[in-house]
């Protein structure tokens, strides 16, 4: 995926999820898919099987997917409403698919898959008002050319000794 790329993940399950596809190469249905992703999501995501992307909405998202040493931008910098305590997801050399949390397992319905060297990496989501930019709509109301993604997840290489966060809600409520 080319740096700067947007891409449209949809969910009908409220969950987008970046994961890795040997964790996930068993499931080749609904009952395998039960098993193996929702019955252990927390384990999944303890064990840097998958990191969620938990926003408690259906919809399709603009996500731009950011391994360092890309950053974000500044314009992503300035319109940054919250960014999410690291996640772990471990590499092992096999694809990493970002697709709605329904879909896992199924790397062919992604429009995301890449390959990172082997290793323990921090994930960090971020929510970008992209909508708050002057000029992000174009003349019907809709996101125009350059309007920035729903969402921009950082990809970068663990520190060691950081603290993973563990829950399927990717951010904590204001409160």
């Amino acid at each position: 995926m080319p740096a700067n790329d947007i891409v449209t993940v949809a969910t009908n399950a409220g969950m987008l999820a970046l994961w890795r596809s040997s964790a996930f190469a068993d499931v080749d249905g609904y009952e395998a898919w039960e098993k193996r992703v929702n019955d252990r999501l927390a384990d999944a995501i303890q064990s840097g099987e998958l990191v969620p992307i938990g926003i408690q909405s259906d919809g399709a998202w603009g996500v731009r997917l950011a391994v360092a040493p890309d950053a974000a931008t500044e314009r992503e910098a300035a319109y940054t409403v919250v960014t999410s305590e690291p996640y772990l997801l471990v590499a092992d050399g096999s694809p990493l698919v970002l697709s709605g949390v329904e879909t896992v397992g199924n790397p062919s319905v992604s429009p995301v898959s890449l390959s990172l060297p082997e290793g323990r990496y921090a994930v960090r989501t971020k929510i970008i008002a992209w909508d708050e930019e002057p000029g992000a709509r174009d003349s019907s109301g809709k996101p125009g050319p350059n309007a920035l993604a729903d969402f921009l997840v950082l990809v970068g290489p663990s520190e060691g000794g950081e603290y993973f966060r563990t829950s399927d809600l990717t951010f904590d409520m204001p409160g």
